[in-house]
């Protein structure tokens, strides 16, 4: 909400790493058409990778360094207008998962900041909107409630959040979006079109020149805006000696990207369908992010609703604004045992949290959700793990998140190892592990082992990601004000620093079980439930999503738990089944049977054919 060093409201998430100077914003801009490889921009869509999606100067670098980039020159632009901040919100897209919101919090640390917390994108609009509708005030609050969508179409990332707004009562009911979805797609695709016109004409593509594309590109955005404001813009591009100058109307632009409007328009209606509501429901429809300024945005939502978008918050201050509010909450929340803050607010997970088990009936890897999407949050769940054998020293958890059944396609957040179990535990013992989100959506496991004076010591080993060595190391590089040369030095020396993977600078690959005793899941019962990494698992019964109340705020709920009763002992899944016969041999019985008829078939389908070649019988 103040200007940065070159007088403007806006900072684009651009980074050039020069000979002189890491610089960041407006003035990094100009570099992607002349040292394409010398700038890292878009970098929030790989946020939670190990490295950028391309080496910059040779080096593949972690995002989080070139976030920690581009949130130092805020804080510098910051401590010029203001002084130093001692605490600092970030904003996130709302459907970024745990390793993204990591990530962010990991790139705040190295720049320098010390991280109050994360939002959501569309929550920090919704609180903006919310100031100016009087919502943030108990007294001069509107008598009725309302529910808001706010629909956030960025550079970068499309989210599309419901929330309820009542007097002093922010909460977010449900979220979806796409984090390889934005404005950013939009020019591509207006790129590839102006690309394909210059070859037809010239017979030489831009788009293998980096250089050319990137100057294709730049008049492509500023074509795309000229058509938010008139029905047609003309766009002259130059390359390899070769011009080509073409008019674009509204309409054929519309045409080229209708496929990508119908990805939000998609998304939107899911999500509706997911909180159980239908537009009648929405009493507003608030457009957040620059990309929201092509009309085509509003017209289809005013299509598909029959509600005109509102426009009472700016596209693009909206989320500043909604952040400094929320960081205004959350420290009065904590002054005073909270009796500071005057409303509350309530975010959502935006992804299920589950563990990788195995069906005992198929034997297949299943994610068992634990903590469903779209939980109110701080979110808790406990569940009650028993010793498979005596003496067991270790347990091992592999974390997921998503909503598909099958591991493959969720996020695999890491392994939580549960290490130093006390001596002597027999078979059959419990131990208890409790998966917990934040209000910010990260997340927290511990484990404690009943009836017993010691505590299991637990480690989360992240798939991806920096470890806090890692961080540590590269706040040097990121802190400094040289150039690249001096940039190179020091990234060479994090990156042959002990623990170092590659040219990441993180944690690498997951090391395997090395604590005696580990143990993998078991199969879980007919109906998958969490796996019994430890043996068998008592009985539980898993939180189920149900409908949000209709107003007002959340009721407090005591933690999902599960039931610390009686164990609920499984079949043992040895593979055999009741007369003794192992599954794999029936398995190969099965295989050779059907084999052999179906050789059988085969031949008196040729003998029926070619009588002459296959003679009946064979023999």
């Amino acid at each position: 909400m103040v200007p940065n060093a070159e007088g403007e409201i806006l900072t684009p998430s651009i980074v050039l790493f020069g000979d002189s100077e890491v610089v960041v914003g407006k003035n990094a801009r100009s570099a992607t058409a002349t040292h394409p490889d010398l700038v890292a921009e878009w970098v929030k869509r790989d946020m939670g990778q190990p490295t950028y999606s391309r080496p910059i100067r040779g080096q593949n670098l972690p995002p989080e360094v070139i976030q920690a980039c581009i949130l130092r020159k805020l804080k510098d632009d910051t401590l010029r207008a203001l002084g130093g901040p001692s605490q600092v919100v970030i904003t996130v897209p709302a459907y970024f998962d745990e390793p993204r919101r990591k990530a962010t919090a990991d790139a705040g640390e190295m720049g320098g900041l010390k991280v109050l917390d994360i939002v959501n994108e569309p929550t920090a609009a919704a609180l903006a909107f919310a100031e100016t509708a009087g919502f943030l005030s108990r007294t001069a609050a509107p008598k009725e409630e309302m529910t808001v969508l706010v629909y956030d179409l960025g550079g970068g990332t499309f989210d599309v959040t419901l929330l309820k707004l009542a007097p002093a009562n922010i909460r977010t009911l449900a979220t979806d979006g796409d984090v390889q979805l934005g404005g950013h797609d939009w020019d591509e695709r207006l790129a590839d079109y102006l690309a394909e016109a210059f070859r037809n004409t010239h017979q030489i593509d831009p788009r293998q020149d980096p250089g050319a594309k990137s100057r294709l590109l730049a008049a492509v955005i500023e074509a795309k805006h000229a058509l938010s404001a008139r029905s047609r813009a003309t766009v002259r591009f130059d390359h390899a000696g070769k011009s080509l100058e073409i008019q674009v109307s509204r309409e054929q632009f519309q045409e080229l990207t209708a496929d990508l409007l119908e990805r939000t328009a998609y998304t939107t209606r899911q999500l509706l369908t997911t909180a159980r509501l239908e537009w009648k429901d929405v009493s507003r429809v608030l457009l957040v992010g620059g990309s929201t300024r092509m009309p085509i945005v509003g017209e289809m939502l005013q299509q598909m609703g029959g509600i005109v978008p509102d426009h009472t918050v700016n596209p693009d201050e909206a989320v500043a604004r909604g952040a400094a509010l929320y960081a205004a909450y959350l420290l009065a929340k904590d002054a005073e045992g909270g009796s500071q803050a005057t409303y509350e607010v309530t975010n959502v997970n935006a992804h299920s949290l589950g563990v990788e088990g195995i069906d005992q009936e198929t034997l297949r890897k299943t994610n068992v959700i634990l903590i469903p999407r779209n939980t109110p949050l701080p979110a808790r769940f406990t569940e009650k793990f028993i010793t498979k054998s005596p003496g067991q020293k270790s347990i091992v958890l592999q974390v997921l998140e998503g909503e598909s059944s099958l591991p493959g396609e969720c996020t695999a957040i890491g392994r939580t190892v549960i290490r130093d179990l006390p001596a002597g535990l027999p078979q059959g013992w419990p131990i208890e592990v409790t998966f917990e989100y934040g209000r910010n959506g990260r997340l927290n496991v511990r484990a404690a082992v009943p009836g017993t004076q010691q505590n299991a010591s637990l480690e989360l080993e992240r798939a991806v990601g920096l470890s806090s060595e890692g961080i540590a190391r590269w706040k040097n590089p990121v802190g400094s004000s040289a150039g690249f040369d001096v940039f190179e030095a020091m990234v060479q020396e994090v990156l042959g620093s002990p623990g170092q993977v590659g040219a990441v600078g993180g944690s690498g690959a997951l090391p395997a079980a090395s604590a005696a005793g580990a143990t993998q899941p078991i199969p879980p019962a007919r109906t998958p439930a969490p796996p019994a990494a430890a043996g068998q698992r008592c009985g539980a019964t898993p939180p189920v999503a149900g409908p949000q109340p209709p107003s007002g705020p959340p009721p407090e709920a005591p933690p999902r738990e599960s039931h610390p009763a009686k164990i609920r002992t499984r079949p043992k899944a040895n593979g055999k089944n009741a007369q003794g016969i192992s599954r794999a041999a029936v398995i190969a019985i099965g295989y050779v049977t059907s084999a052999i008829v179906g050789l059988g078939l085969g031949y008196i389908v040729l003998h029926f054919c070619r009588p002459d070649q296959f003679p009946f019988p064979p023999w």
